[in-house]
């Protein structure tokens, strides 16, 4: 016998703003898919974090996405076959790479966050410009609770 009073996880801020995530992610997916087949969601995350910040060591970039080590060399592995990053090795670690962007991947992030940043516009259409900032401030502390060191390349 359920609890009535316990609220489903869709029922919650933070469970319907898992789903919104969940299916804004799956519909990117679909919009990305029909440029090029090649690349996911995940892959394309790892550009975008080199967009940012280029010559980062793998296990950065797997603390900035939370992902593991394993799952972030199968990443790099995918997006160095494909061409759209390169490794040299960290001449401040002895056993450390760096990941760069390529000039492929550079065009690749280019045109793919066309589309990525049209979604993001969709999504929010319905959101009246002045409570904009109040899902924001309630997003970005979600983001901080994960990650409290994620804004700290803002500065």
């Amino acid at each position: 016998m359920s609890d009535k009073n316990v609220l489903k996880p869709y029922q919650t801020t933070a469970g319907i703003s898992w789903i919104a995530t969940r299916q804004m992610q799956n519909r990117i997916q679909l919009e990305i898919q029909k440029l090029h087949k090649e690349i996911n969601v995940e892959q394309l995350l790892v550009l975008m974090e080199l967009d940012w910040e280029d010559g980062l060591r793998p296990s950065v970039l797997a603390e900035r996405l939370l992902r593991s080590k394993g799952t972030m060399t199968s990443l790099i592995r995918h997006a160095e076959k494909n061409e759209y990053i390169a490794s040299t090795p960290d001449p401040t670690h002895k056993n450390a790479k760096k990941i760069f962007l390529t000039l492929k991947g550079k065009k690749i992030h280019d045109e793919l966050s066309v589309i990525i940043n049209q979604e993001l516009e969709d999504a929010v259409s319905h959101v009246p410009t002045e409570h904009r900032d109040i899902v924001f401030n309630a997003m970005r502390g979600m983001v901080l609770r994960y990650n409290p060191e994620y804004y700290d390349c803002d500065d």
